[in-house]
């Protein structure tokens, strides 16, 4: 049961990841004042870090065209009514709070791959931001580190860490729920679920269908307060919208590794 349990809860950590039908490439940085970013323009030509170019490999495009139309359905038919349903009754100030509770308790992702990075000034931000929000900001529904004491947040993550020490991204994949990815952000994922204290309170503490509820929860109420380019301003007006949402994905973690 245990072992049937943390298979249910790593889908869940999917759905919860937000990546439901390519959602990660939906999020603009830029479009976040939280996060503490400073990224030079990308080139279309060519890409830099971790031996990056602007031609993906894309080795498995049968298996991954035939997910990217799954996690489409998903989407459309499953994620996006529930999601919409949820943001007509939830205020927008009760989801920004939960988003910015969850964000608060992911803390040590952020933290740990700052110091991986070397950003030494950004982990202790990290501290900084957790030791305040999770007082002032009662538990972290409220972000006065941010709001009140100008402190963004590090948005940092293993996939990133792995391509700042030049290891490329290697096979595009498509995963069903999962969405966009590659087998390094795919092999980040696993290690920063680890660092996830969701993930532990979820596997030690609540049964399976418990945890699972919670990710999906966290999924459903991250959509519902999305910022930026989202999953159907990315594929709607393109005349392949497969190839439009990796060049949107690779696009956005190339951007990730730079910063």
């Amino acid at each position: 049961m245990k072992i049937l349990g943390l298979g249910i809860l790593l889908l869940a950590v999917s759905l919860f990841v937000v990546r439901t039908a390519g959602a990660d490439a939906m999020v603009t940085l830029s479009a976040d004042p939280t996060v503490d970013t400073t990224v030079s323009e990308m080139e279309n030509s060519q890409m830099g870090m971790g031996g990056e170019t602007a031609h993906t490999k894309d080795p498995f495009r049968g298996f991954n065209k035939a997910m990217f139309v799954f996690n489409d359905k998903a989407y459309r038919y499953f994620f996006k009514p529930i999601h919409t349903g949820y943001s007509s009754i939830v205020p927008p100030k009760a989801r920004g709070a939960v988003k910015d509770a969850y964000i608060n308790i992911k803390m040590p992702i952020r933290f740990f791959n700052c110091l991986f990075q070397g950003k030494f000034k950004g982990a202790g931000k990290e501290l900084a931001r957790f030791v305040v929000n999770s007082t002032v900001g009662v538990g972290g529904f409220w972000d006065p580190a941010t709001k009140l004491f100008h402190i963004k947040k590090e948005d940092r993550d293993f996939g990133q860490t792995l391509g700042k020490c030049k290891l490329n991204p290697g096979p595009y994949l498509v995963l069903p729920f999962v969405g966009p990815t590659n087998t390094r952000d795919m092999f980040g994922d696993l290690i920063d679920t680890g660092l996830n204290p969701v993930s532990w309170v979820s596997f030690f503490f609540l049964t399976p269908v418990e945890a699972a509820g919670n990710f999906t929860y966290e999924g459903v109420n991250n959509l519902s307060t999305g910022k930026g380019k989202t999953y159907e301003d990315i594929t709607k007006p393109a005349l392949d919208p497969y190839i439009a949402l990796q060049d949107a994905y690779m696009k956005y973690r190339e951007k990730k590794v730079k910063e």
